[in-house]
Formats: structure tokens, sequence, C-alpha cells
């Protein structure tokens, strides 16, 4: 397809000795069926199978890959960084980083290898596009340091709770970074080189809503907007006059979620599942966090209950509509996964190596940015908005196999009358004409 020449030409450079293969892997991606492996895509190539191993064997920048096919869709300005978790069930015990984690698909750890994943969402669009996936590796002494508190809490059980009598306060020791906000860090630190500056704010699900993200996402330059726990202690601050003795109180009043003051309250609406009550909180505080917090409460009462969320943001001057954008936004980066898994091998590739299983995974999230941006153009050729992947996945194989047949055809006869259009044969097997 000459799209994929047009759309591929200005990553040539990052390829000045495999490119051919590059280019050959994404169009078998394109047009193959069957499991995304490695043998799967030479048998789908002209490609050898050692050509491939000696390409997943060298280090890519995936990342500058995937923010060249995306930095013309909006303004830098207009885009907001989102990082979230995927786990890959795998079975054996060579694969590089292979550990018990959890899945929240199952609701259990299981065995396999977990990803972490940025990408840059455009919130006017409801669109995610993938930047770099990397692998969470657990080192040495994070094992070691999950295990030990594992049997603190076991032997924990049953013990008084609180702080034990007579102890003494001691300086706070700095703790390590915890196995997801080491990998943020470093994903941050590659995406600040290659973005630069124009990006304000890092989205994350409630897994960030605590003072690590805070501190890694400051470190950047982020405000970071998460969400906390639904029964949250939130804090007014203290309005009390300091005397001089002392340290000055910091908390005032707490938030009581039953009694929220009318003067917070944003918007209120009722339909037929119940009242929504939106109650804007700019400048509160909680014991977790060492900066003030600009929070937004979202109450929904069902008949006698009533469900609550808690989002926030570190930018105090943030209006409530735009965090609660910004914050529903985040859940396109779970379309990612899905597509990459689903169509493009997160959940089928078979390389056990580090750098190859690295590789094989920001295999399947380029191909995601590629074939969104592919089927924007795919669209406006056509002049249908409704294609999708299998759409276009069922163009590019039906358009392997008519170039094929016309090359068998050149052979017996070259002076074959070639048709004009070759719509009819590449629409075969499409969902949306």
């Amino acid at each position: 397809m000459p799209e994929i020449v047009q759309l591929t030409h200005c990553l040539k450079r990052y390829f000045p000795k495999n490119f051919s293969t590059f280019v050959a892997i994404l169009e078998a991606m394109l047009c193959m069926s069957g499991s995304k492996t490695m043998l799967n895509v030479s048998r789908w190539t002209d490609v050898s199978y050692k050509a491939l191993e000696r390409f997943y064997d060298r280090a890519i920048p995936w990342l500058e890959l995937n923010w060249i096919l995306i930095r013309n869709v909006a303004p830098l300005h207009e885009f907001i960084l989102a990082s979230d978790e995927t786990v890959v069930q795998k079975s054996g015990k060579h694969t590089h980083g292979l550990n018990s984690f959890f899945s929240s698909t199952l609701g259990k750890p299981i065995k396999s290898v977990c990803f972490s994943g940025l990408s840059v969402i455009h919130p006017q669009k409801k669109r995610s596009y993938p930047l770099l996936l990397s692998q969470l590796v657990l080192s040495a002494e994070e094992k070691e340091r999950a295990k030990a508190l594992k049997d603190h809490k076991r032997s924990a059980k049953g013990k008084p709770v609180g702080r034990p009598k007579g102890s003494k306060n001691s300086p706070t020791k700095s703790k390590p970074l915890a196995p997801t906000f080491r990998v943020l860090n470093e994903q941050l630190s590659q995406a600040q080189q290659v973005l630069s500056s124009g990006i304000q704010y890092f989205v994350g699900d409630g897994k960030y809503g605590n003072q690590s993200a805070v501190g890694v996402c400051r470190e950047f330059g982020y405000d970071l907007i998460s969400k906390l726990q639904y029964n949250s202690a939130l804090y007014f601050p203290s309005t009390e006059v300091y005397h001089g003795k002392g340290r000055p109180k910091r908390y005032g009043k707490r938030v009581d979620s039953g009694l929220i003051p009318d003067e917070y309250l944003v918007r209120q609406e009722t339909d037929t599942h119940g009242i929504t009550r939106i109650y804007h909180l700019p400048h509160v505080l909680n014991a977790s966090f060492d900066v003030p917090l600009n929070v937004v409460i979202i109450q929904k009462q069902l008949s006698h209950k009533v469900a609550q969320v808690i989002l926030f943001s570190t930018d105090l001057g943030l209006d409530s509509q735009t965090i609660i954008d910004f914050y529903s936004s985040r859940f396109q980066i779970e379309f990612n996964f899905r597509d990459a898994k689903q169509f493009w091998g997160l959940d089928d590739f078979m390389n056990v190596k580090a750098i190859r299983v690295h590789n094989a995974a920001n295999v399947a999230f380029f191909m995601t940015t590629f074939s969104t941006r592919l089927l924007e153009r795919v669209r406006n050729q056509r002049q249908n908005p409704k294609m999708g992947i299998r759409d276009l996945m069922a163009l590019c194989r039906a358009d392997r196999y008519y170039h094929e047949t016309l090359k068998c055809l050149r052979i017996f006869n070259p002076h074959c009358l070639i048709p004009n259009t070759d719509v009819p044969i590449t629409s075969l097997g499409a969902i949306h004409l």
C-alpha cells in the first residue's frame, strides 16, 4: 500500500541498515493471520528468521518513532501524559522478568510479565497515542523488600495496633521508589528528552494517587491528576492565628462528605438513576501529601446509598470540569493495551531474552500508533469514517493477495489487461465497506 510507504519514509534515518526488514514486519503485521510471532512474521515476508533475530537484538528508539507519527496530530500543549500497567500471562521459566503479578482481569496474581505503558492523550479527541512500553522487572532488593513486608504483616496479626508505648520520634528515612514509580521515573526522563517542554499534566489511575507519584511528576515539571480512595480524610487549611509558640497548626476542620457546604457545589443533575452532585474544593489537605490538593468530589445518590469518587490535581488553579475531562480521558490508554493484545501480538510473542521481549512488546505498541495513523488516511481516501482495524487488516491482506496474483499472471502473460481499480477485490472480508 502506498500509504505505508508514505508513513514510514520519515522513519528511515533510524534504520540505516535494516529499514527494509522494519517495513516488511509492518506489512506482515497488517496482512497476516494467526499469532504475531517472529516465526509467523518470517513466513509472511521474504525476510529470513535469522534476519528477524538480528533486528530484534538491536536497540531501537521506540519513543522517537512513535512521537514522529504523533507530533502532527495537534500542538504539543494540547496533549497530556498518561501511564498504566498491563500484565501478559506466560508459561515456562525462562522469559525475562517472569514473576507473579496481579491481574485485574482475573482478580488474582498470575505467572506473567508486567509492562508499564506511557502514552500521550488528546482530551478533546478522546484518543490515546502510545509512546513507550517498558518492562517492569523486580530487582533482588525489591523482591527482598516485598518479602519482608509480607512477613511483617503476617507476624503482626493479633498484635496491638498503633505505635508502641514509650517510643520516641526519629528522623524520617527516605524510602526507595516502588517498582512502578521507578519505571515511571525512567520513562519520563526519556520522554522529556524527546518531547522537551509543552506538556503540563500527567494523568494516572488510583495507583498513582500518592506522594511518590507527585514527587516523580514534580521532578519533571508535570502536575498530577489522579484519584483518591473514596474514604480519604481531607481537611481545610487551618485559619487559626499563630501565636508564636510551637509548630503552626496545619489542618483545620475535616471535610465531611455528607455535609459539604453548598458554596462548594458546582453542579447538580437529576436523572432516572438518581442525583449527581459535583463539589469543587480548590485547596484542601491530606496527611499523605506534602502539597495542597485541588479536589473534585463526585457523589451519586442511589436510593439510600451514596457512591463517591474523589479526583484531585496538584494544580490549584485548574477548574473542576477540566479535572473531570482529563481524568475521564485517561481510560483511552486501556484501548491501547486492548489493541496491542488483540491485534498486534502483545499476548503472542515467544521471546525470552530481555532485548527481544522489549522489542516484541514495543512492536505491538508501535503498531497501535501506526495503524491509527494509517487508518485515518484510509478513511479519508475511501470516505468511510466507520472503518476499523479489522477493516484495515482485511484491506491489507486482500491487497497482498491481489498483487501476488498479478505477479503470477504476468509470468504467464505479460500482456494481460489489469483493471483500473482493485476496490472490489481488496474489500473482501471487510466489515464496513
